[in-house]
């Protein structure tokens, strides 16, 4: 995307976000040349607020482009893509799959990933506190351990952390991975078949927090480090069809469609 006398656009995240990790693989997709700029959350949404006008995250802006969230970026880019290679197809009953698809993954198991993975990983502060700090420029690194009480109690309020929403969540994840198993019980390469869809994006970063396949773009505690409700969901998921299917989607990098 970028050329001579261009910048490239930069992309605002916090980076444990599903929508981060939703956003990176757009990009990649699209072969967008972008500048991820990781911040911890209060400020990422500050930053957000400055430069596209709500606290919304993630946010890629410059280079002629202010977009919040992965669906607008897809929607921006995807006409530039030939039709084939477009996430959402010109098809219009394909275009309703895909977008069915792109509601039960990004808006509900992203959700649900979201719910399990914080109620077990935030009180375990001595292994989360160095993945904050990581990504994130070295003031707001220095910081984040003295920010980490702040940062839990934001999170435990915001996702409405209690032991039965996280059961609750790790048993929607398990029943959305039993009807995708079905889906793809004939060999398809991607969900809708031959080619791939903003479908396939929706499903593998979502689920990327509880299977850690490699070449995820957020930094998460090794499997053993993992607090014993956690190991257990993702060695059980990782067994299944659909584990197996988006740990394909992530070695293949997302750019066999390509041709």
């Amino acid at each position: 995307m970028s050329g001579e006398g261009q910048s490239r656009p930069k992309l605002l995240t916090f980076a444990p976000m599903v929508d981060s990790e939703t956003s990176r693989l757009v990009l990649h997709h699209h072969s967008v040349d972008y500048e991820e700029r990781d911040h911890l959350f209060p400020f990422a949404s500050l930053l957000t607020l400055f430069h596209g006008g709500n606290a919304r995250l993630p946010l890629l802006y410059g280079n002629g482009v202010k977009l919040t969230s992965p669906l607008p970026i897809v929607q921006n880019f995807d006409p530039k893509l030939p039709p084939p290679r477009r996430l959402i197809p010109g098809d219009p009953s394909l275009a309703a799959e895909v977008m069915a698809d792109w509601n039960l993954f990004n808006g509900g198991m992203g959700a649900d990933t979201a719910v399990f993975a914080y109620f077990h990983l935030l009180p375990e502060r001595a292994l989360m506190a160095p993945i904050f700090a990581e990504p994130v420029p070295p003031f707001e690194a220095r910081i984040t351990p003295a920010l980490y009480p702040l940062l839990a109690f934001l999170f435990r309020t915001l996702l409405r952390l209690t032991p039965p929403r996280a059961q609750q969540a790790a048993d929607h994840i398990r029943s959305i991975f039993d009807a995708t198993d079905r889906r793809i019980a004939d060999g398809r390469p991607y969900l809708c078949g031959d080619r791939m869809t903003l479908g396939d994006i929706a499903l593998a970063a979502a689920s990327a927090p509880v299977l850690l396949p490699p070449g995820y773009g957020a930094r998460m505690p090794a499997l053993e480090a993992m607090p014993p409700p956690v190991r257990s969901l993702i060695e059980e998921l990782r067994a299944h069809p659909t584990g197996r299917f988006v740990e394909r989607l992530y070695a293949r990098g997302f750019t066999e469609a390509r041709g």
